[in-house]
């Protein structure tokens, strides 16, 4: 594992070109793969982008008069909450953003990767909420989950068929952000957002870890592609959404996701709390994901001493990982480079103590 930092997505800057940027000055060629910061409107802000930008606008939805029981000045008010329009035909094929956005982007990309500014070998990433993301905090009718689980995963199919057409799949990283299904089985998102059903967790979690749920996102993509998966707590309305005592239910979650993929996906990111100690590391040992690396969420924006003190509490179980921000860093721009400067430091720290362990 050479390249010891991820990115889970999104980065605050202007457009791709000044990510890139961004990223070329600050972390180089530690990285996998370099996402485009998720800059566009239809992405900003993750799915508060795609609630507001491409499904609100649909034809086949319109508003619900349900109202979330949040002050109206709280973030979730943001989002639009809709309903399917009756009669409607149920396809978002075409409407999503993510592979308009990759194609563009792609372009920044290997202009600058050719000028020397990116590193050679680094992939493209694009990364897509899972349907539960999108689709929960959008649509109060929760009897309709499934057939819109359904209508995203077919529009995330064309969307990365489009992108395939473009991007080499060995150029290409595709990440999956599992992030809402986590904090439904973790028993908050239901408190969260009104309409959001309680089920037991052993449920929610055959649910959102069967075949059925995580391939529809990734059929048909090359085995030459990078697969990973962002699996996380939460970032809104404040870090982090489902707290954790330790990282049981992440890791539950990761080897549940490769028994459910065959084996096919190459990463997975686990999320950290900014007190994580040994104990809380210690789940890490019950890993069953295969060859696939390991990223821990180990920057939590309280600076790198801190940083090492996590990589060295989670150095005592896992003794080679990489190290990415908890969550996205779209929330942070006035000390974006400050925290990617972090986070590079991290990783030679991380690159130093698993030299020392082997």
């Amino acid at each position: 594992m050479a390249r010891k930092v991820m990115f889970s997505g999104g980065i605050p800057a202007a457009d791709a070109e000044e990510v890139f940027t961004l990223l070329a000055d600050t972390v180089g060629d530690r990285a996998e793969s370099w996402p485009d910061g998720e800059t566009t409107p239809g992405r900003r802000g993750w799915i508060t982008g795609v609630n507001n930008n491409v499904l609100a606008p649909a034809p086949c939805f319109e508003p619900d008069q349900r109202i979330l029981s949040q002050p109206q000045d709280h973030r979730y008010q943001h989002w639009k909450p809709l309903r399917i329009r009756p009669g409607a035909e149920l396809d978002l094929r075409g409407r999503l953003p993510y592979a308009a956005d990759a194609i563009a982007s792609y372009a920044v990309f290997t202009r600058l990767r050719e000028a020397g500014r990116i590193p050679e070998r680094t992939r493209f990433q694009v990364s897509i909420p899972g349907a539960h993301d999108v689709i929960s905090i959008s649509f109060a009718n929760s009897r309709d989950w499934p057939r819109l689980f359904v209508a995203w995963q077919e529009a995330v199919q064309e969307e990365l068929r489009r992108i395939l057409a473009v991007i080499p799949a060995e150029d290409l990283t595709v990440q999956l952000d599992f992030c809402t299904e986590l904090i439904h089985i973790g028993g908050t998102w239901q408190r969260l957002i009104d309409w959001v059903p309680d089920a037991a967790a052993a449920e929610l979690f055959d649910t959102y870890t069967s075949p059925k749920y995580l391939n529809g996102h990734l059929a048909g993509l090359p085995d030459e592609v990078r697969v990973g998966f962002h699996i996380c707590c939460g970032t809104s309305p404040s870090y982090p959404v489902q707290a954790l005592p330790d990282l049981t239910l992440p890791v539950d979650l990761a080897n549940a996701i490769a028994r459910a993929t065959d084996g096919r996906v190459d990463y997975y990111h686990l999320p950290a709390m900014t007190d994580s100690d040994a104990d809380y590391f210690a789940p890490l040992s019950c890993l069953e994901v295969g060859d696939a690396d390991i990223y821990l969420g180990l920057e939590c924006n309280d600076g790198l001493e801190a940083m090492e003190r996590r990589i060295r509490a989670a150095g005592t179980v896992l003794p080679e990982f990489g190290v990415a921000h908890y969550c996205g860093y779209f929330w942070n721009g006035p000390v974006m480079r400050g925290l990617l400067e972090t986070l590079a430091a991290g990783a030679d720290v991380e690159a130093a103590v698993s030299r020392n362990h082997s």
